[in-house]
Order: C-alpha cells, then sequence, then structure tokens
C-alpha cells in the first residue's frame, strides 16, 4: 500500500515539483550569466581591497556593526513607522554588500529556496513590465524588494552562526512579550476603537470584544495580530529548543512569553488571528508529538506529560472560552457572512478581485497598494473602498496573475515539503526544534492571510522572510550540521 503511493503520479509530480540541495538544482542560479559575472566581480573587488579596508574602523567592527542594525530593525518592527523601518531594513543590507563587495572569501550561500524566490520575484518584475500603470506598480515592486532583501540579509547574517540565529529568536520574542503586556494592560483599562473594528449594531454591550493593538504603526488589531502570530510561533519553539538543551530557567521563562503573547493575541479581536492560532496549535501539537513518539522515544515519560500537556491546553482553551461572552461572540460572527458588516464587506471586495484576476489572469494589474488601488476603483460595487483584497491569495493572482500565483505557491510548496522532509528525515534534534519553528510560524501567516493582508505590512513580512532564511539555511547540506 505504502509503496503504491510512493510510486503514484501525484507523489510523483511533487518530488519533480521540490528543489533539491545539490548542484544541479543550484546550476540555475549559480551559474547563469548575471550571477556568475556578479561573482566574479566580487572575487575582484575582494582581491584589490581586501587588505586596505580590512584596516580601516569599519570594517574592524563590521559583524558588530551588523549585529546591532539587525537588533535595532528587528525590535523596531514593534512601535517606529514604515519609513523608520524601511532605513534599517536597508541599512542591514548595505553592511551585507560592503562585506560582499571587500571581505576575502566572503560570498551568498546559496540554497534550493534562492530558485523559487527568485522565480516569485522575476515574474512580479514582469508584471510590472505589463501594467498598465507602469509608475504605481514600479513603486509597489521597489517597496516589495526593500523587505524582499531582509531574506539575503538574514542568510548571510547567521549561516554559520547558529548562535546568531538563537539570539535573533530570543531578541524577538523579547520584544514581542514587552508588546504583549502593553496590549494586556490596554485590555485592563481599556481603549477606544479607533476605527470601525467590529460590528456593534447587533449585539449586546457583554459582547462588545474591547480589541488591543499595542503600539504598532499605524493602530490596528489586526496588525498587531499579524505581529504576534509569527512571535507566539517563535517562543513555543524557544520553549521546545531550551527544554531539549535542559535549561529549566530559560524554558520556563520562554513558556511563560508564549503564554502572555497568546493572551495578547487573544485580546486583539483579530478574526484571522484566532484562525492561525487553530492553525499554529495542530502544527504544533503534529510537530512535537512526532518529535516526542519519534526522536524522544526512549523516555516513556515525556509521551505522558505531552499527552497531559495537550489534553489540558483543550480544556483550559474551551473554559476560557465559555468564561467569555465577547470572544464567544467573535468567534461565532466569523460564521455569520452577510449578516457581519465587516464580513460582507469583505466578500464584496472578494468579488470584485476575483473580477479583476478573470480579466488580467495572465501576468496581473502588476503590484502595490497604489495601483490596486486606481484598478480596484473600476470594479469596486460603490461604496465599498480598499487598499487591498483582504487575501494574500487573492492579492498575489490579482496583482500577479495566475503566472505569479503559481510561483507564490512553489515557494510556499518547497517551504513546507523541505520543512517536513528535514524534520522526519534529520537526526539533529534542536535542529528540528527550529526548523518546526519557522514551519509554525508561516502556516500561522498564512493562515492569518487567507482572511487579511496584514502579510504585507513589513512588521509582519520581515517575519515571513525570516522563517523562509531560517528554512533555507537550516535544511542546507553544507550548513547547520551541528546542533544549534
Amino acid at each position: 500500500m505504502i509503496k503504491a503511493i510512493n510510486n503514484s503520479f501525484f507523489i510523483g509530480l511533487l518530488k519533480k515539483l521540490e528543489l533539491q540541495d545539490n548542484p544541479a538544482s543550484l546550476k540555475l542560479v549559480t551559474k547563469s550569466f548575471i550571477v556568475e559575472k556578479a561573482i566574479n566581480l566580487f572575487k575582484n573587488l575582494q582581491a584589490k581591497f581586501s587588505e586596505v579596508v580590512q584596516e580601516s574602523f569599519l570594517f574592524a567592527y563590521i559583524d558588530h556593526i551588523w549585529l546591532v542594525l539587525i537588533s535595532l530593525m528587528l525590535i523596531s518592527l514593534a512601535f517606529c513607522s514604515t519609513t523608520v523601518i524601511g532605513i534599517l531594513v536597508f541599512s542591514c543590507f548595505m553592511i551585507f554588500i560592503l562585506k560582499l563587495l571587500f571581505t576575502k572569501g566572503e560570498s551568498h550561500h546559496f540554497s534550493s529556496l534562492d530558485i523559487a524566490v527568485f522565480l516569485y520575484l522575476i515574474i512580479t518584475g514582469i508584471s510590472v513590465t505589463f501594467s498598465t500603470f507602469f509608475i504605481p506598480s514600479l513603486k509597489g515592486y521597489l517597496k516589495m524588494l526593500v523587505f524582499l532583501v531582509c531574506y539575503l540579509t538574514f542568510i548571510n547574517f547567521f549561516k554559520n552562526s547558529p548562535k546568531k540565529l538563537i539570539y535573533l529568536l530570543i531578541l524577538l520574542t523579547i520584544t514581542a512579550t514587552a508588546e504583549s503586556f502593553v496590549a494586556i494592560f490596554q485590555q485592563i483599562v481599556g481603549v477606544e476603537d479607533l476605527a470601525l473594528w467590529q460590528d456593534k449594531t447587533q449585539i449586546n454591550p457583554e459582547q462588545v470584544m474591547n480589541r488591543v493593538y499595542g503600539t504598532l504603526k499605524p493602530f490596528n488589531p489586526n496588525l498587531l495580530a499579524g505581529y504576534l502570530i509569527p512571535s507566539f510561533a517563535i517562543g513555543v519553539g524557544l520553549s521546545f529548543l531550551m527544554l531539549a538543551k535542559k535549561k529549566i530557567y530559560p524554558f520556563i521563562i520562554s513558556a511563560v512569553s508564549s503564554f502572555i503573547i497568546l493572551m495578547a493575541l487573544i485580546f486583539t479581536g483579530c478574526r484571522g488571528g484566532f484562525i492561525a492560532i487553530g492553525a499554529m496549535s495542530l502544527s504544533i501539537i503534529a510537530l512535537s508529538g512526532h518529535l516526542v513518539f519519534h526522536d524522544l522515544k526512549e523516555q516513556y515519560h515525556l509521551k505522558k506529560i505531552w499527552l497531559t500537556t495537550v489534553i489540558f491546553s483543550i480544556f483550559s482553551v474551551f473554559l476560557f472560552i465559555l468564561n467569555s461572552p465577547s470572544l464567544q461572540h467573535r468567534i461565532v460572527s466569523m460564521f455569520a457572512f452577510r449578516e457581519d458588516s465587516s464580513i460582507s464587506y469583505r466578500m464584496n471586495v472578494y468579488s470584485a478581485c476575483i473580477t479583476m484576476f478573470t480579466d488580467n489572469w495572465i501576468i496581473g494589474i502588476g503590484p502595490g497598494n497604489t495601483t490596486f488601488r486606481l484598478v480596484y476603483g473600476l470594479y469596486m460595487t460603490p461604496g465599498f473602498h480598499a487598499l487591498g483584497a483582504y487575501s494574500v491569495p487573492l492579492e498575489v493572482a490579482v496583482e500577479t496573475g495566475i503566472l505569479g500565483f503559481l510561483a507564490f505557491l512553489f515557494l510556499l510548496f518547497n517551504i513546507f515539503i523541505k520543512s517536513a522532509r528535514y524534520i522526519i528525515n534529520n537526526h539533529y534534534l534542536q535542529n528540528k526544534i527550529i526548523i518546526a519553528t519557522a514551519f509554525t510560524g508561516v502556516v500561522g501567516l498564512m493562515a492569518h492571510g487567507l482572511v487579511d493582508t496584514i502579510w504585507y505590512r513589513p512588521q509582519v513580512n520581515i517575519l515571513f522572510w525570516l522563517f523562509v532564511a531560517i528554512i533555507a539555511v537550516v535544511t542546507s547540506k553544507e550548513n547547520f550540521r551541528k546542533n544549534a
């Protein structure tokens, strides 16, 4: 039976779609004309200037400067504007470019995921070329590139240093925990809605949820939820990692931080966030169960602890929901459809976007919210303005057509299949936990992205590319052979 399944057409197709980490699959990237010329240019510049620049003050401390800038960039996600975050992202990337140009032996770590990432990038660029609104689409593409360089920056920052990767995860957990304390404080003291964040027309006062938004700019509960979703995955991952390292106090701190982040996420009242919590919970249960019953199967007591924890967690969630009328109403309203004004509004937007896609199905209208707004005005239901499609898959399809949509699915497919294959086949427990963390984070972001486009905000998008970079580096055969 299993042999028949493995030899089936569907499994064979999946195997062909998976990008392999070997010279044959990477040849498309590393041996291309542009990349080959760029590599030769970097090598020539390194040979000429490496000895001179190494004596400068900047290069004497360039790794320390890079560490500080990346730290500031990740911390800035919690309270800085898009402009400030963008400047810090660009600064981090320029440090990488300087190292690549002038440090002898420095090179970009190519992984098979690069093929999927750059394929999506190229097709999006083609959609710009054929867009009716070329200049707005070009601006949207450049914005996309600013945050996509985070992928290159992260890869090359921790490619040879598991400790740097763990440091980034700890820093993000600390920052998200601090942000969660702010959100919980807002829940306790109460905050006014800054916009029509929930339909209050047909509900009792005790069913009105106090939706918190923290300090992220622009203030929006859904944006805070989008930031806390990957942060929760990181916190849980750190808990398991500290437990695997047998560091009890760091484990307790990480576990408490995860709980605080989860509470803040619930208090946002974001229904897309609730979907993400459900998806991440299934991922965490499945992945932790695999680790306990496969990697740690000799430790029988862990199986009882795992089963007890899962049952207790599920029971606690139901008890928490039953004791909160506002949360109950918020969850039930997810299935109200046209009876809920917010969902009805989104359905009108979805309908218009589907028509936009069918009229521009090959290569799309071009990237960027400005382009979307200009085209959407021709299709929208009167009175239902929108800055985006309120669904990441639909947004990708509208902006880049069927080609871009398939390229995006190809990227997600390889993220998921590489993660699953590594977790099943690899023997390094701590590395498997890191991959499981990134995998769960992507699952949460994509689950939320089904009903919102907060994914395009830098506070969320940067964390997505961090997860992709983690999977690209850790699953590579050349890197992270030793436990983190």
